[in-house]
């Protein structure tokens, strides 16, 4: 048994020192070593109740039974070792393709426009809904982005304007994961119900006068649909 000591010691250091690594997936490295411990020592007895392995003379049935046992552990502590990166790997790819989802949803600002309640096919005065898309708790699995409305409303048309360009300032300045990449931030305009004249004009050189990066201005010309699968506050 002596000899085996140094070489537990080893897997245990070893295993201890996996608890640092962020890709590493615990639950899997459990199960599969625990299946590999309870495989390899079913085995071994197999093998030693058959004359394939002899038992040697002057075995005791402990020192046997430890013997097995300290086989089956090192042998389950390999196995879950192995299990748990590759599982932890693929934890990870999968967490970076959420996150290239969210880069490409947060980079984004909707401005529509509320109906009026005159004529339901055209904008009400001095209103409009900027949605934005903010990151949230992204070291999460999943990681995840919350859909927010903020409805504004004017009490003439300067007071209105003034509003869009606080919150166009707010939004530019602040950081999300595509500036990372100095992707360009994309604002949408959607057209229905349908402002009053020269009302896209005028937002669209508000949010090009406001914008301190790159920014692509983008005229739709229909309704807002609200995006799927997403934490909505209004």
């Amino acid at each position: 048994m002596k000899p085996m000591m140094p070489l537990l010691a080893s897997v245990y250091l070893f295993g201890m020192s996996l608890a640092d690594l962020p890709s590493f997936d615990w639950q899997a490295a459990l199960f599969v070593g625990a299946v590999v411990a309870v495989v390899a020592a079913v085995v071994i007895v197999a093998a030693i109740a058959t004359p394939l392995v002899a038992i040697q003379a002057g075995a005791t049935l402990i020192g046997t039974a430890i013997a097995i046992g300290t086989i089956a552990v090192v042998t389950g502590v390999l196995g879950g070792t192995a299990a748990g990166l590759y599982w932890g790997r693929q934890g990870d790819i999968e967490h970076g393709k959420q996150l290239e989802e969210i880069a490409s949803q947060s980079n984004q600002l909707h401005i529509t426009f509320t109906p009026s309640a005159s004529d339901p096919e055209k904008a009400a005065d001095f209103e409009c809904n900027i949605i934005i898309y903010k990151e949230i708790d992204l070291n999460s699995r999943p990681p995840k982005v919350r859909e927010e409305t903020l409805h504004l409303t004017g009490e003439s048309a300067a007071e209105f304007y003034q509003l869009v360009e606080q919150k166009l300032q707010q939004w530019f300045s602040g950081s999300v994961l595509a500036d990372a990449d100095s992707l360009p931030r994309r604002v949408s305009l959607y057209m229905t119900p349908t402002p009053g004249e020269g009302v896209y004009e005028r937002l669209k050189s508000l949010v090009e006068a406001e914008a301190t990066r790159e920014v692509i201005v983008q005229r739709v010309d229909g309704p807002w649909k609200p995006t799927e699968n997403e934490t909505r506050d209004k």
